[in-house]
């Protein structure tokens, strides 16, 4: 499953547990108690009520009271074996360094509630398995938006409602104003992006980075809910969040150097290599653009060499050339100390 797709389904699960805590509670409660107990839509809430009762929870309403759980219902104990605790454990660690992104937190906060279940002895062995493991904290943002603005933004999405926004104007000083019809979020390089068109551009399907985000505001005003729209079909076989609508067949030599490192990772969906008996490694990709591969490729500076495409060849020369005229003319003297 997705970051995204695992962010959302314990955003949703957790929603669903409190509907079934307040319906637990003896007394009924009509959909606008619940709509603001849960702070939910009434298309959220409706959504929600269908899949308690899929699940097979006995959920009745009654005319003139509201809905009400049969009191004798309880859920059933969670019984995790040795394999599924240490899953719960590792994916807790690895989380941990990163419990600065949207729902991390809570997602973690859930997984001490379900291992705290397991009995004192495998709990404690377990413990001891998973104690010499140790994680890295990834690279993050300096700043908490993310967080603010992403629950905000899935409940716009989810509801079909316009957002009024402040952006950074990406080519002038300032910032400015719009109104945002947000279709999806994405996460990419460590960082979360909201797609959704704007009153400035409404045929074009804009991408807007949630920590660069000034200002959001839901607004009254609604929008029509894409069945359709899919984030990524929005970027195909981009590099990251650059497409440009034209695919190149692009193919790298990697010095011996760093060649079985490179190859170590899968860049691309289209990753292609072949390491060659010197241990050089040449690798290829069918890439929607080149600017952000170009980036990528900057990186590791003279252990690499574009065979192909010239364009690509070309512009990483140009990118190369630009950086050394920039840093030869800061370089002034006797500023090392």
């Amino acid at each position: 499953m997705s970051s995204k797709g695992l962010r959302v389904s314990v955003q949703r699960i957790q929603r669903l547990l409190r509907l079934i805590t307040t319906l637990q509670s003896g007394s009924a409660r009509t959909s606008g108690d619940l709509m603001l107990e849960l702070g939910v839509s009434r298309r959220t809430l409706f959504r929600d009520l269908e899949a308690v009762h899929q699940a097979g929870i006995p959920c009745h309403h009654k005319a003139g009271q509201g809905y009400r759980m049969a009191p004798s219902f309880f859920l059933p104990p969670i019984n995790l074996t040795v394999p599924e605790t240490l899953g719960l454990m590792l994916l807790g660690k690895t989380a941990a360094g990163q419990s600065h992104h949207p729902m991390l937190g809570s997602a973690l906060a859930a997984i001490h509630k379900l291992v705290s279940t397991v009995p004192n002895s495998i709990r404690g062995a377990c413990a001891d398995l998973i104690g010499p493991v140790s994680v890295g904290e990834d690279p993050h943002s300096a700043e908490h938006a993310d967080a603010r603005y992403y629950t905000m933004l899935l409940r716009c999405i989810d509801e079909g409602r316009v957002c009024a926004m402040t952006y950074p104007n990406p080519v002038e000083p300032g910032s400015f104003n719009c109104h945002l019809e947000p279709l999806g979020l994405h996460l990419a390089a460590r960082f979360w992006y909201v797609l959704g068109r704007t009153d400035l551009h409404p045929k074009e399907v804009c991408i807007f980075k949630v920590t660069r985000i000034h200002r959001l505001e839901p607004t009254d005003q609604m929008f029509p809910v894409s069945k359709s729209f899919r984030v990524p079909q929005r970027f195909r076989n981009a590099w990251q969040l650059d497409p440009e609508g034209h695919t190149y067949h692009i193919e790298l030599e990697f010095t011996a150097q760093c060649g079985v490192n490179v190859a170590e990772v899968i860049w691309h969906p289209s990753q292609k290599h072949q390491m060659l008996s010197d241990g050089r490694c040449v690798m290829s990709f069918d890439v929607d653009g080149i600017r952000g591969i170009a980036r990528w490729i900057c990186g590791y500076a003279d252990e690499v060499v574009v065979r192909c495409p010239v364009t690509l060849r070309d512009l990483v020369v140009s990118m190369h050339q630009a950086a050394a005229k920039r840093a030869a003319s800061r370089r002034t003297p006797h500023t090392d100390g």
